[in-house]
Protein backbone atom coordinates (compact mmCIF):
# COMPACT_ATOMS: atom_id res chain seq x y z
CA UNK A 1 0.00 0.00 0.00
CA UNK A 2 2.87 2.58 0.67
CA UNK A 3 3.32 2.83 -3.28
CA UNK A 4 -0.14 3.24 -3.67
CA UNK A 5 -1.22 0.05 -5.92
CA UNK A 6 -3.65 -2.31 -4.80
CA UNK A 7 -2.25 -5.96 -4.94
CA UNK A 8 -5.18 -7.59 -6.71
CA UNK A 9 -3.54 -11.07 -7.14
CA UNK A 10 -3.26 -12.51 -3.99
CA UNK A 11 -6.64 -10.88 -3.07
CA UNK A 12 -7.92 -13.02 -5.58
CA UNK A 13 -5.69 -16.81 -4.41
CA UNK A 14 -7.72 -15.46 -1.49
CA UNK A 15 -10.95 -15.43 -3.11
CA UNK A 16 -10.35 -19.04 -5.52
CA UNK A 17 -9.81 -20.75 -2.29
CA UNK A 18 -13.02 -19.16 -0.37
CA UNK A 19 -15.15 -19.98 -3.59
CA UNK A 20 -13.98 -23.40 -4.01
CA UNK A 21 -14.65 -24.05 -0.16
CA UNK A 22 -15.54 -26.60 1.24
CA UNK A 23 -13.87 -28.79 -2.36
CA UNK A 24 -10.61 -27.11 -1.63
CA UNK A 25 -9.42 -30.48 -0.57
CA UNK A 26 -9.71 -31.96 -4.09
CA UNK A 27 -7.33 -29.23 -5.75
CA UNK A 28 -3.75 -28.24 -5.11
CA UNK A 29 -3.46 -24.48 -5.82
CA UNK A 30 0.07 -22.41 -6.58
CA UNK A 31 0.61 -19.60 -7.54
CA UNK A 32 2.98 -17.62 -9.58
CA UNK A 33 3.67 -21.27 -11.12
CA UNK A 34 7.17 -21.32 -12.58
CA UNK A 35 6.91 -23.18 -16.04
CA UNK A 36 10.07 -24.59 -16.45
CA UNK A 37 13.71 -23.52 -15.64
CA UNK A 38 13.35 -19.89 -17.33
CA UNK A 39 11.30 -16.74 -15.82
CA UNK A 40 7.71 -18.08 -17.13
CA UNK A 41 5.24 -18.19 -14.32
CA UNK A 42 1.34 -18.49 -14.96
CA UNK A 43 -0.93 -16.17 -12.45
CA UNK A 44 -2.74 -19.79 -11.20
CA UNK A 45 -2.09 -23.66 -12.05
CA UNK A 46 -5.00 -25.29 -9.82
CA UNK A 47 -4.52 -29.20 -9.77
CA UNK A 48 -6.96 -31.74 -9.00
CA UNK A 49 -5.93 -33.88 -6.46
CA UNK A 50 -8.25 -37.36 -7.76
CA UNK A 51 -8.60 -36.14 -11.70
CA UNK A 52 -12.18 -38.31 -11.47
CA UNK A 53 -13.77 -35.94 -8.52
CA UNK A 54 -16.03 -32.89 -9.86
CA UNK A 55 -16.11 -29.59 -8.74
CA UNK A 56 -19.51 -28.47 -7.98
CA UNK A 57 -18.66 -25.13 -7.26
CA UNK A 58 -19.91 -22.88 -10.45
CA UNK A 59 -16.11 -21.66 -11.15
CA UNK A 60 -14.99 -25.10 -11.27
CA UNK A 61 -17.26 -27.02 -12.37
CA UNK A 62 -15.33 -26.71 -16.24
CA UNK A 63 -11.59 -27.97 -14.43
CA UNK A 64 -9.70 -30.63 -15.92
CA UNK A 65 -6.84 -32.31 -14.09
CA UNK A 66 -4.38 -29.08 -14.66
CA UNK A 67 -6.05 -25.97 -15.07
CA UNK A 68 -4.07 -22.38 -16.41
CA UNK A 69 -5.61 -19.00 -15.04
CA UNK A 70 -4.75 -15.84 -16.21
CA UNK A 71 -6.44 -12.88 -13.86
CA UNK A 72 -6.24 -9.69 -14.72
CA UNK A 73 -7.52 -6.91 -11.89
CA UNK A 74 -10.03 -4.43 -12.20
CA UNK A 75 -7.48 -2.01 -13.49
CA UNK A 76 -6.89 -4.39 -16.88
CA UNK A 77 -8.44 -5.84 -19.81
CA UNK A 78 -7.79 -9.02 -20.98
CA UNK A 79 -6.51 -8.55 -24.64
CA UNK A 80 -5.53 -10.94 -27.66
CA UNK A 81 -1.86 -11.05 -26.27
CA UNK A 82 -3.09 -12.20 -22.94
CA UNK A 83 -5.43 -15.26 -24.90
CA UNK A 84 -1.98 -16.60 -26.61
CA UNK A 85 -0.03 -15.94 -23.40
CA UNK A 86 -2.20 -18.40 -21.53
CA UNK A 87 -2.67 -20.48 -24.52
CA UNK A 88 1.14 -20.70 -25.04
CA UNK A 89 1.36 -21.63 -21.19
CA UNK A 90 -1.17 -24.48 -21.29
CA UNK A 91 1.08 -26.06 -24.38
CA UNK A 92 4.28 -25.08 -22.51
CA UNK A 93 3.31 -26.70 -19.03
CA UNK A 94 1.71 -29.72 -21.65
CA UNK A 95 5.05 -29.85 -23.54
CA UNK A 96 7.74 -29.53 -20.53
CA UNK A 97 7.18 -33.26 -19.17
CA UNK A 98 10.01 -36.36 -19.00
CA UNK A 99 7.32 -38.59 -21.09
CA UNK A 100 5.71 -37.80 -24.44
CA UNK A 101 1.88 -36.96 -23.95
CA UNK A 102 2.50 -37.37 -19.85
CA UNK A 103 -0.45 -34.45 -19.93
CA UNK A 104 -2.77 -35.11 -22.74
CA UNK A 105 -5.00 -31.68 -24.03
CA UNK A 106 -7.68 -33.46 -22.43
CA UNK A 107 -6.61 -33.14 -19.06
CA UNK A 108 -5.25 -29.40 -19.35
CA UNK A 109 -8.03 -26.52 -19.31
CA UNK A 110 -7.60 -22.68 -19.17
CA UNK A 111 -9.52 -20.70 -17.37
CA UNK A 112 -9.55 -16.56 -17.92
CA UNK A 113 -10.78 -14.34 -15.35
CA UNK A 114 -11.55 -10.37 -15.76
CA UNK A 115 -13.80 -7.58 -14.34
CA UNK A 116 -14.58 -6.28 -18.29
CA UNK A 117 -16.06 -8.21 -20.86
CA UNK A 118 -13.60 -8.91 -23.68
CA UNK A 119 -15.15 -8.16 -27.00
CA UNK A 120 -11.78 -7.65 -28.94
CA UNK A 121 -10.52 -10.90 -27.60
CA UNK A 122 -13.40 -12.83 -28.10
CA UNK A 123 -14.49 -11.51 -31.61
CA UNK A 124 -10.65 -12.37 -32.61
CA UNK A 125 -10.51 -15.96 -31.15
CA UNK A 126 -14.45 -16.35 -32.92
CA UNK A 127 -13.13 -15.18 -36.26
CA UNK A 128 -9.55 -16.22 -36.64
CA UNK A 129 -9.65 -19.72 -34.50
CA UNK A 130 -13.40 -20.55 -34.53
CA UNK A 131 -13.95 -20.44 -31.08
CA UNK A 132 -17.70 -20.72 -29.70
CA UNK A 133 -19.02 -18.70 -27.19
CA UNK A 134 -21.13 -20.30 -24.57
CA UNK A 135 -22.82 -18.40 -21.77
CA UNK A 136 -23.40 -21.39 -19.00
CA UNK A 137 -24.84 -18.96 -16.71
CA UNK A 138 -24.34 -14.90 -15.72
CA UNK A 139 -20.69 -14.51 -15.49
CA UNK A 140 -19.48 -17.62 -16.41
CA UNK A 141 -18.97 -18.74 -20.59
CA UNK A 142 -17.35 -21.33 -21.88
CA UNK A 143 -15.38 -21.61 -24.99
CA UNK A 144 -15.61 -24.49 -27.39
CA UNK A 145 -13.85 -25.76 -30.41
CA UNK A 146 -10.49 -26.02 -29.42
CA UNK A 147 -8.57 -29.18 -28.23
CA UNK A 148 -8.13 -28.09 -24.76
CA UNK A 149 -11.10 -26.88 -22.75
CA UNK A 150 -11.74 -22.82 -21.87
CA UNK A 151 -13.47 -20.76 -19.67
CA UNK A 152 -14.29 -17.10 -19.38
CA UNK A 153 -15.30 -15.93 -16.28
CA UNK A 154 -16.70 -11.92 -15.78
CA UNK A 155 -16.00 -11.29 -12.22
CA UNK A 156 -18.73 -8.28 -12.23
CA UNK A 157 -21.15 -10.25 -13.90
CA UNK A 158 -21.14 -12.92 -11.58
CA UNK A 159 -24.34 -13.41 -8.76
CA UNK A 160 -23.93 -12.19 -5.04
CA UNK A 161 -25.67 -15.75 -4.26
CA UNK A 162 -23.55 -17.92 -5.80
CA UNK A 163 -20.03 -15.70 -5.78
CA UNK A 164 -20.34 -13.41 -3.39
CA UNK A 165 -16.94 -12.71 -2.71
CA UNK A 166 -15.17 -13.20 -6.22
CA UNK A 167 -17.56 -10.51 -7.35
CA UNK A 168 -16.52 -8.15 -4.92
CA UNK A 169 -13.16 -8.40 -5.78
CA UNK A 170 -13.53 -4.71 -7.32
CA UNK A 171 -12.80 -1.15 -7.23
CA UNK A 172 -16.27 0.49 -8.33
CA UNK A 173 -18.38 -0.26 -5.12
CA UNK A 174 -20.46 2.19 -4.49
CA UNK A 175 -21.47 2.99 -0.39
CA UNK A 176 -24.69 3.08 1.29
CA UNK A 177 -25.11 -0.53 -0.28
CA UNK A 178 -22.85 -2.65 -1.84
CA UNK A 179 -19.94 -1.45 0.59
CA UNK A 180 -22.60 -1.68 3.85
CA UNK A 181 -23.59 -4.97 2.71
CA UNK A 182 -20.02 -5.67 2.16
CA UNK A 183 -19.07 -4.52 5.81
CA UNK A 184 -21.80 -6.73 7.06
CA UNK A 185 -20.93 -9.80 5.38
CA UNK A 186 -17.40 -9.37 6.42
CA UNK A 187 -17.59 -9.56 9.87
CA UNK A 188 -19.31 -12.96 10.41
CA UNK A 189 -15.62 -13.59 8.58
CA UNK A 190 -13.44 -11.19 10.07
CA UNK A 191 -11.37 -13.47 12.20
CA UNK A 192 -10.33 -15.83 8.98
CA UNK A 193 -6.84 -14.86 7.10
CA UNK A 194 -8.37 -15.27 3.60
CA UNK A 195 -11.46 -13.40 4.02
CA UNK A 196 -8.99 -10.67 5.95
CA UNK A 197 -6.88 -10.39 2.80
CA UNK A 198 -9.83 -9.98 0.23
CA UNK A 199 -10.97 -7.17 2.63
CA UNK A 200 -8.33 -5.20 3.09
CA UNK A 201 -7.74 -5.26 -0.72
CA UNK A 202 -10.99 -4.40 -1.59
CA UNK A 203 -11.42 -1.38 1.02
CA UNK A 204 -7.66 -0.38 -0.60
CA UNK A 205 -9.40 0.08 -4.01
CA UNK A 206 -12.73 1.34 -2.76
CA UNK A 207 -10.92 4.10 -0.10
CA UNK A 208 -13.44 7.05 -1.23
CA UNK A 209 -16.97 4.96 -1.07
CA UNK A 210 -15.29 3.78 2.27
CA UNK A 211 -14.43 6.69 3.50
CA UNK A 212 -18.17 8.20 2.95
CA UNK A 213 -19.35 4.81 4.51
CA UNK A 214 -17.37 4.91 7.40
CA UNK A 215 -19.17 8.15 8.37
CA UNK A 216 -22.07 6.32 8.18
CA UNK A 217 -22.12 2.98 8.72
CA UNK A 218 -22.31 1.69 12.40
CA UNK A 219 -21.13 -1.88 11.14
CA UNK A 220 -18.11 0.00 9.64
CA UNK A 221 -17.54 2.38 12.84
CA UNK A 222 -17.12 -0.87 15.01
CA UNK A 223 -15.06 -2.96 12.57
CA UNK A 224 -12.57 0.07 12.50
CA UNK A 225 -12.68 0.61 16.52
CA UNK A 226 -12.10 -3.58 16.68
CA UNK A 227 -9.21 -3.16 14.75
CA UNK A 228 -7.23 -0.09 16.60
CA UNK A 229 -7.94 -2.07 19.85
CA UNK A 230 -6.48 -5.28 18.09
CA UNK A 231 -3.27 -3.17 17.95
CA UNK A 232 -3.21 -2.37 21.70
CA UNK A 233 -3.64 -5.78 22.49
CA UNK A 234 -1.03 -7.27 20.29
CA UNK A 235 1.25 -4.47 22.09
CA UNK A 236 0.44 -5.84 25.32
CA UNK A 237 1.19 -9.29 24.26
CA UNK A 238 4.67 -8.50 22.10
CA UNK A 239 5.68 -5.40 23.35
CA UNK A 240 4.84 -1.85 22.94
CA UNK A 241 7.13 -1.32 19.46
CA UNK A 242 4.71 -4.14 17.39
CA UNK A 243 1.68 -2.52 19.18
CA UNK A 244 2.17 0.56 17.61
CA UNK A 245 3.17 -0.39 14.56
CA UNK A 246 0.38 -2.74 14.38
CA UNK A 247 -2.18 0.41 15.36
CA UNK A 248 -0.39 2.42 12.84
CA UNK A 249 -0.83 0.47 10.04
CA UNK A 250 -4.41 -0.07 10.22
CA UNK A 251 -5.20 3.59 10.97
CA UNK A 252 -3.30 4.12 7.54
CA UNK A 253 -5.16 1.70 5.83
CA UNK A 254 -8.35 3.09 7.29
CA UNK A 255 -7.25 6.90 6.04
CA UNK A 256 -7.06 8.18 9.72
CA UNK A 257 -6.14 11.97 9.82
CA UNK A 258 -2.16 11.76 11.11
CA UNK A 259 -2.95 13.88 13.88
CA UNK A 260 -5.76 11.79 14.85
CA UNK A 261 -3.27 8.45 15.14
CA UNK A 262 -0.32 10.62 16.88
CA UNK A 263 -3.05 11.27 19.85
CA UNK A 264 -4.36 7.79 19.69
CA UNK A 265 -0.76 6.23 20.22
CA UNK A 266 -0.40 9.36 22.99
CA UNK A 267 -3.14 7.79 24.82
CA UNK A 268 -3.29 3.82 24.38
CA UNK A 269 0.14 3.86 24.79
CA UNK A 270 1.79 6.52 27.36
CA UNK A 271 4.54 8.23 25.20
CA UNK A 272 4.99 11.45 23.82
CA UNK A 273 3.76 13.40 20.98
CA UNK A 274 7.02 13.36 19.39
CA UNK A 275 8.31 9.65 20.16
CA UNK A 276 3.89 9.23 18.67
CA UNK A 277 4.87 10.96 15.46
CA UNK A 278 8.71 8.90 14.63
CA UNK A 279 6.03 5.94 14.66
CA UNK A 280 3.63 7.95 12.41
CA UNK A 281 6.04 9.01 9.92
CA UNK A 282 7.51 6.14 9.02
CA UNK A 283 3.81 5.81 7.10
CA UNK A 284 2.34 9.21 6.28
CA UNK A 285 5.19 10.16 4.42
Amino acid sequence: MKDGRVQWHPAFGAVLRIELGDELGKVQIEEEHLLGSKPMQVDFLVVKVDKKQKIHKNIGKLFRKYNIIEYKSPEESLSINDFYKAYGYACFYQSDTERVMEISPENLGITFVCNHYPRKMLKHIQDVRGITVKKCERGIYELTGDAIPMQLIITHELTKEKNYWMQSLRNDLRSGGEIQELIETYEEKKTQPLYQAVMEVIMQANWKEAEVERKMCEALKRLFAEDIEEGRKRGEREGRKEGITALVKVAYDWKMPKQEVIRKIVEQFQITGNEAENFVEAYYK
